[in-house]
């Protein structure tokens, strides 16, 4: 890329302090573009998807059904608007994140959504502490709300005793119309998770109209069968009302050995899946690889009998997850006829034994809704149009290539490699310009981490380690159950592509109690010239400041302050872990720090000058909702607007891009200013004297707020010689502090 000085630049005042109080804000967007394999992603920022279920809704008002997707393993809800396909026929989905923060955040479990008022929109039914939570869908022109009708949703039990819907933790119950009466039933396992319990909707029964008024009905153990394990039902069951209508949860002879298991957790959908009239079950079990299809003989409402099962479902090509799969039935093409979805119904990747590049598997229906024919359409559903690299994505932006823009790197948790699981690191080079990037995808094995090393949960991430003006690559990552930093300097000559050489990766000491989920960001906190560590503890929710009382080459870090900006263990709750990035966001010349913390929480505070002082919060970005879980940040000027934007990686193996919204603070000239320049020759191809207008400390600044070169004293009218001669061509800052006198900030150009 051409080298471009523009007049402009070097006429802006010589002679400036930074005037604060610009606000910080950030908002989605999609404009960034991102190809793989030569396809352009429709939406390669939505995030990534591990444990998804799925169901419709109208959210813009066009008339087309629109997805909502909530994520397990994040907590977090999805939301895309049906649109033409730009590619073929039919619809296509599009990540549109503006629709996310109408849902409910206290979610954790599970949420469906089901129109159980018949006023045509559909409301939500979600997991909450008390049981069930149920929201009235009140939308109107497009816009999306939704006001609490029932938590805990109840019913009159057994007992005739109102009491509330009783849905495990773990489970995700049918929420339908199963007898066809108008108003929506409730299925779900009882307490002991072995028996099903119907709630059936006594609203249009009572009052003509439909509501929210459940009984329990069909007895103690409805649909006449039990379960205890994998594919162990006992068919034509009649509960034993001598004990109570409970079920002894004692095991079959075949399984007797599996008398306790380890877990719990059960999912259930409703569907005739061969249109003889009779509703069956799709039924997964936390322990189970398959969906189990139970055939319903008797009734579609409490008189229904379950006879015999299928454990292989669809047949042909059926549902096979590590563990736990779930099912959804919903129209996912815009075809009018209800499709099947597929995906492990899991919080966590337990054993290593899930690919959630690809846990979507989307079942065609080329049948009716009626009768429907499942065909294996794809199993990366939605995930084959986001950049998702399966599991805790982790960004980091640098000019890689030596032609004037940002690059990317990605780490990620991990991938099934042979018999192992290892993690590595994707590049994607940036062939747009400096205000429209456009990443393409260089090497899903960047530097041959993932063959070479033997690390999970890789995190690059970049700055000047050896202090020679060029930005080397840190590499941490998991390995035998601990946390490794590995530096890689960077031995590009000047103003070329950055080389980078894993064979000659320096390890680098860490912290003794350092722990495999902690999060590093090597920065200089002190303003020594040197990298210092802070640390965002998973245990504690602290962060440490660990000091380097090294040198650039060789450091050692010392702890220096236990509860670094004040933060104390009782934010272990709210935080865990926390990444952290230092840059000065709307360009008043001070640092911020970006806190995306593991709940999904994204806060700003304001950077202190003294490793002592504590953090000040300026903004909570309630705006942005929860980005995901176990966020990994990185910033950078993808735009050209001189302000860093925000790229952010989760759990769920994508990532999102936040566009820079904050008041830019405008540089301006002030009264007290000195009336000729103190730094000359600027442009400079490698030397720049100083001669200030009063003693202090000056220090070189990147645009984006990263020193470049250390603070160091200068004495007034006296000349100090500054080699710039390491540094990149660009444009920079170099700030004059001193005591009790307004900041000056030089805007200096290095032009060899």
């Amino acid at each position: 890329m051409k080298k471009l000085f523009t007049l402009c630049f070097l006429m802006l005042p010589f002679f400036t302090h930074a005037q604060s109080g610009g606000k910080i804000g950030f908002q989605y967007d999609q404009n960034p573009t991102v190809s793989a394999n030569g396809k352009a992603l429709l939406n390669p920022w939505a995030g990534g998807l591990n444990s998804a279920q799925y169901s419709t809704i109208r959210l813009n008002n066009d008339n087309r059904d629109d997805l909502v997707v909530f994520d397990r393993s994040t907590g977090k809800v999805n939301t895309f608007v049906a649109i033409d396909n730009p590619t073929g026929s039919g619809i296509a989905w599009r990540y549109a994140p503006e629709y996310e923060t109408a849902f409910p955040i206290n979610v954790y479990s599970w949420l469906l959504l089901v129109d159980y008022d018949g006023d045509g929109r559909k409301d939500v039914f979600a997991a909450s502490s008390a049981g069930v939570q149920v929201l009235h869908n009140e939308s109107q022109n497009g816009q999306v709300v939704f006001k609490t009708a029932a938590n805990p949703l109840t019913t009159i039990g057994l007992s005739a005793l109102r009491i509330p819907i009783y849905v495990a933790g773990t489970d995700i119950p049918a929420i339908t119309d199963f007898d066809d009466d108008g108003d929506i039933d409730i299925i779900t396992f009882d307490s002991d998770g072995n028996i099903l319990a119907y709630q059936q909707n006594m609203s249009v029964e009572r009052t003509g109209t439909k509501g929210l008024d459940f009984q329990r009905t069909g007895g103690t153990c409805w649909g006449h069968f039990r379960k205890e394990f994998c594919n162990d039902f006992t068919f034509g069951f009649f509960c034993d009302e001598s004990v109570g209508g409970r079920i002894a949860a004692q095991p079959s002879a075949s399984n007797a050995r599996l008398a306790k298991p380890l877990h719990t957790g059960n999912t259930l959908t409703v569907v005739d899946t061969d249109g003889d009239g009779h509703k069956d079950l799709l039924f997964g079990f936390v322990s189970c690889e398959n969906i189990a299809r139970l055939k319903n003989a008797g009734s579609n409402n409490d008189k229904a009998n379950f006879v015999s099962y299928d454990s292989l479902f669809p047949a042909g090509a059926p549902i096979l997850f590590p563990a736990f799969p779930a099912t959804y039935w919903e129209d996912v093409d815009g075809d009018g006829q209800k499709d099947l979805m597929a995906s492990p119904n899991v919080s966590s990747n337990d054993g290593y034994a899930f690919d959630f590049r690809a846990s979507n598997w989307f079942y065609k229906n080329t049948g009716t809704t009626q009768k429907p024919v499942f065909q294996l359409s794809q199993k990366d559903f939605l995930q084959n149009d986001m950049l998702d690299l399966g599991e805790r994505a982790a960004p980091a932006l640098a000019d890689l290539d030596g032609d004037g823009d940002l690059d990317m790197l990605v780490g990620f948790g991990g991938v099934g490699l042979g018999s192992s699981y290892r993690a590595g690191i994707w590049q994607f080079e940036n062939k747009g310009t400096l205000q429209n990037p456009a990443f393409s995808l260089v090497t899903t094995d960047y530097l041959g981490i993932s063959t070479s090393l033997k690390l999970t949960n890789t995190v690059p991430s970049f700055v000047d380690a050896d202090g020679n003006g060029s930005l080397d690559l840190i590499l941490t990552g998991v390995g035998a159950n601990a946390l490794e930093i590995r530096v890689l300097l960077n031995t590009a000559a000047k103003g070329t592509a950055a080389q980078y050489n894993l064979t000659n990766a320096i390890r680098w000491p860490k912290p003794d109690v350092v722990g495999p989920y902690d999060l590093l960001t090597v920065t200089d906190v002190d303003k020594d010239g040197k990298v210092d560590l802070l640390v965002g503890y998973y245990s504690l929710g602290t962060i440490q400041y660990y000091r380097n009382t090294g040198t650039a080459t060789a450091p050692s870090f010392q702890l220096q302050n236990q509860f670094f900006g004040g933060f104390t263990n009782d934010d272990y709750t709210y935080a865990k872990a926390r990444s952290l990035v230092v840059a000065d966001l709307n360009g008043d010349q001070k640092n911020e720090l970006i806190a995306a913390a593991d709940n999904g929480t994204v806060r700003i505070y304001q950077f202190p000058e003294k490793p002592d002082q504590s953090l000040t919060l300026i903004d909570s970005l309630a705006s942005i909702g929860v980005p995901g879980k176990g966020l990994i940040a990185t910033v950078g000027d993808l735009d050209g607007d001189q302000l860093p934007d925000l790229i952010l990686g989760s759990v769920s193996g994508g990532l999102r891009y936040l566009k820079n919204t904050s008041q830019k603070v405008v540089i301006t000239g002030t009264t007290d200013e000195p009336t000729g320049p103190w730094v000359f020759p600027n442009p400079t191809d490698r030397f720049l004297t100083v001669r200030p207008p009063f003693a202090g400390q000056v220090e070189l600044l990147s645009l984006s707020g990263q020193t470049m070169l250390p603070m160091q004293p200068v004495a007034v009218d006296a000349d100090t010689v500054l080699d710039l001669g390491n540094l990149p061509d660009g444009n920079y800052l170099l700030r004059l502090t001193g005591e009790n006198r307004p900041a000056q900030v030089q805007k200096i150009v290095v032009w060899k």
